[in-house]
This record gives C-alpha cells, structure tokens and sequence, in this order.
C-alpha cells in the first residue's frame, strides 16, 4: 500500500503459530502423550471430549494458517509442469512427484510412515471434510414408517464421565497436528503448488478452495476463550488472503 499502512501478514503468522504450538503442547499434557508414550489407550469420558473441543477448532485454525502462508509469504514453487510430468533436467529430481503424493495423502488424511517407536501418524488434512449432510430423500423403510405410530422414546440413561474409551485415535489426530506444525513450510509449499496449478488450469477441479462453505466448527461471533480467538482471526486471515488477490 502506498501510505505506509500494509498488514504485516509475516508477522500475524508467526504470532497464530506461536499460539497454536502453546494450545498443542496443553492437548499433549492434557492426554497425557509423552515420547515414550506417544499413543495412550483409553482416556476419562469428559477429559475426551475436553481435548476434542479444542483439538478440531485448533485443526481448522491451522488450516487456514497454512493457507494464508501459502498465499501471502514468498515461496518458490518452482516451474509449473502439467499434471504428472517431471522435468528430468531439474535438481530436484522427483521432489514435485513426492509433493503431489503427500499432498493427496493429506487430503486424505492416509498414513505415512517413519514415525517414531512404530507408531503410524497420520497426514495431517490440508483440505476441510465436507459436512455429512445425508440424503434429501426417504428410504421405503422411512417412508413406511410414516403411517405407523411413533413409539415411545426409551430413556438413555447418562453415561458415567469417568468410564475409560478409546483414545488412540484422539492422540493419532494430535500427532498429526503436531507434525504439521513442525513442517509449516513444507505444507504452505504444497499448498502453494496446487493452488498454482489449479489457477493455471491444470486437472479437475475437485476442489476449488480448502475451506468448506461456512464458519468452522468452534466459530463463536463473540469467544471467550484462547482457542475461540484464535480460530475467529485465522479464519478471517484465511479467508481474506484466498479471495483476495496479493497486489504488494
């Protein structure tokens, strides 16, 4: 900008990151995953659902931090090739054959491997999953059960909130946020070469951004709390700097 004002998006990046790696070293302390103990089995009901209510707000926080990263900080992309072709002339290598194929394992969020004590950690999704809306129709069996009746609901007694469950999932999911944390640029790098080829028209377009219509889940217009704060201005932040073009 001409008048001296331009947002500083380096530093605005650096300080969401700084956050998110203070509320994922909390979600490691609170499950209680040590390097010698990378995966725990069974976790307290309510301390589940306490670290599941911050880790899916801090994944989609992260998401939108790395998208802005991909879009606002200087990366080399490196020359734009058609989909699946490789430059033998470059040094390289297969960097870009590698790159496409954990971007399609983060998307999917697949395992990769070399994880430490044997442990598979998943990639981390650079892509929002789409809401599970269901089908806009009844099924023969819904729709004969239109006439019939409703019987009475049965009464579902509370479930205790100290009965152990299954955690091992939850503590693969904080891994894999740890993980993308730890290779920031790798992923905003990866980010950055699909959004590139997909403005050069390259493939078909699953996707047209990483972001899924609507607010995030944890999305409050006024939160109250760190992790509240966090995904409100990484979301603003994301979305501007997709839609936005960079004219700097």
């Amino acid at each position: 900008m001409e008048n001296g004002f331009a947002f500083d998006w380096k530093r605005a990046i650096d300080r969401n990151f700084d956050v998110l790696e203070c509320i994922v070293l909390r979600l490691l302390a609170m499950a209680g995953v040590t390097s010698l103990r990378p995966v725990v089995d069974t976790l307290p009901r309510y301390l589940r659902f306490r670290i599941l209510a911050i880790l899916r707000p801090a994944e989609f926080a992260t998401r939108r931090l790395i998208a802005v990263a991909a879009c606002k900080l200087d990366l080399d992309v490196g020359p734009m090739r058609p989909r699946g072709g490789t430059d033998p002339r470059s040094p390289r290598g297969r960097e870009d054959e590698k790159a496409g194929t954990r971007g399609k394992q983060a998307e999917t969020a697949e395992g990769t491997g070399g994880d430490p004590v044997g442990v598979k950690i998943p990639a981390f999704a650079l892509f929002d999953p789409f809401k599970p809306f269901g089908a806009p129709w009844l099924t023969p069996e819904e729709i004969a059960a239109l006439d019939k009746p409703a019987s009475p609901a049965l009464f579902v007694p509370a479930r205790p909130p100290h009965e152990p469950v299954d955690a091992r999932a939850l503590c693969l999911r904080i891994a894999a946020l740890r993980n993308a944390l730890a290779d920031f640029d790798g992923h905003a790098l990866r980010l950055a070469r699909w959004r590139a080829r997909r403005a050069a028209g390259w493939g078909r377009p699953v996707r047209l951004s990483p972001f899924r219509p609507g607010f995030p889940p944890g999305w409050v217009k006024r939160p109250k709390t760190e992790i509240g704060e966090l995904l409100k201005e990484c979301h603003s932040l994301g979305l501007y700097a997709w839609i936005v073009p960079d004219t700097s």
